[in-house]
């Protein structure tokens, strides 16, 4: 939640404007994908793995806690963009999801 709160300087106006500005639609999932990412090294996780991918790799293993927090994060971009199962489409099957390398 930290580092929503610093990078909202830039991730707001980002955002808002790439609504209306196609060339910055890039953009604006670079700077989420860089701190969705940052945010898993800092749970001590693959700094090149999601926090989605990660809860997602996760509930396949069977993690009660994880089972919960893909169906928050999986409603929130139902709702943000209309696509289901979020976190099992954001296993990336090649990436090492235990730990810091």
């Amino acid at each position: 939640m930290f580092f929503i709160i610093i990078m909202s300087p830039i991730q707001i106006p980002v955002t808002l404007l790439a609504i209306k500005v196609r060339g910055l639609r890039g953009y604006r999932y670079g700077i989420w994908i860089a701190q969705d990412q940052l945010v898993n090294a800092l749970l001590y996780g693959n700094p090149d793995v999601t926090v989605s991918s990660r809860v997602g790799w996760l509930t396949e293993q069977g993690s009660t806690t994880a089972r919960y927090m893909a169906k928050f994060i999986d409603l929130m971009f139902y709702l943000a963009i209309g696509q289901e199962n979020h976190c099992k489409a954001s296993i990336e099957k090649d990436e090492e999801h235990k730990g810091r390398r």
